[in-house]
């Protein structure tokens, strides 16, 4: 949260109260405590409007970036990026059909360890300038929590040889990038980002 949103919040609150204790606790009241309250009204208003957090959450790992969008995980897996940019203060990581997005300013670890990890795992697809890198923090400071993947992968269809995945145990999946493959018909090599696969394989 910006300080100055604190700031006008606390003040906000303060003016407020002391409006709210003009009007209905003094006896008689003041005849301009309402101006109180509405000043005061508007300061808490709108430092909780600028307070709220842009994103509830911002995930970066093995299965790609992740946004959390109210209830909803929208995540673009590595194989599945097509760019890694950032345009007009966000970070947008694009898929063919669909993209997420989250402010740089507002997630500043997330975005060093999101440029890190796909310049690792998928690094055509990114596009930023180095003058946005330099201003970030060093990725791998991490600033939340680990959690597992819980992402659904029965229905797939294996990468290599088009096989329909309908267990999920029958599931083995690139480290590097993601791709998904049925446990008959894994290949020597990624089909997407060409990591070696021969006993490196991760179970869904």
């Amino acid at each position: 949260m910006p300080v100055w949103v604190g700031v006008v919040g606390m003040l906000g609150a303060l003016v407020l109260g002391a409006g709210v204790f003009g009007m209905w606790i003094l006896d008689p009241p003041l005849s301009w405590a309402s101006y109180l309250v509405a000043a005061g009204g508007f300061g808490l208003g709108t430092a909780l409007w600028f307070g709220q957090a842009p994103e509830t959450a911002v995930t970066i790992g093995d299965a790609g970036i992740g946004v959390e969008d109210g209830r909803q995980m929208v995540r673009v897996p590595w194989f599945q990026m097509r760019s890694l940019r950032v345009s007009g203060g966000s970070v947008v990581a694009e898929a063919a059909q669909y993209k997420v997005k989250f402010l740089v300013g507002a997630n500043p670890h997330a975005t060093a360890q999101a440029l890190k990890e796909a310049s690792l795992r998928v690094p055509d697809v990114v596009d930023v300038p180095s003058d946005i890198t330099e201003k970030l923090p060093k990725a791998g400071e991490v600033k939340g929590y680990e959690q597992d993947v819980d992402d659904q992968v029965t229905g797939s269809r294996c990468a290599a040889s088009d096989k329909i995945i309908r267990l999920e145990e029958d599931a083995r999946i690139c480290p590097n990038c993601g791709q998904i493959f049925h446990k008959e018909g894994v290949p020597d090599a990624c089909t997407h980002c060409k990591t070696d696969l021969k006993a490196r394989t991760l179970r869904a």
